[in-house]
């Protein structure tokens, strides 16, 4: 299971929404900037693009993720630790997971009715 907390993983589920409905150029962008590791190139590129509902519901949990994962790991670096801040977000990053991993689940479903 991906971790989306982590840009690697997030960048992982962008990519694989480039079969959820962009054109074929903007999938080939969405190539691009993967191999650049671009993340904020992926989330500009499909924020316009056309995307199913359930692909569009992943994109918004997604951006939701990169945001609790990125404040996370500005908190990590912090000098001393604040570690209550931390645990007040760590509640957030479950609920956003659970959230992903029935998109996910529902995703699946949907691929096997095909």
């Amino acid at each position: 299971m991906l971790d989306i907390r982590y840009r690697i993983d997030r960048m992982k589920v962008l990519h694989a929404l480039r079969e959820s409905g962009p054109t074929e150029t903007q999938a080939q962008r969405v190539d691009e900037l993967c191999q650049a590791r671009d993340e904020d190139g992926m989330f500009a590129l499909l924020e316009g693009a056309t995307l199913t509902p359930l692909a569009r519901k992943t994109f918004e949990v997604i951006r939701q993720a990169r945001l609790v994962g990125e404040r996370l790991t500005e908190l990590s670096r912090t000098i001393p630790l604040p570690h209550e801040k931390i645990q007040e977000l760590y509640p957030q990053m479950r609920d956003i997971r659970l959230e992903y991993e029935r998109l996910t689940t529902e995703a699946d479903r949907a691929m096997t009715r095909v």
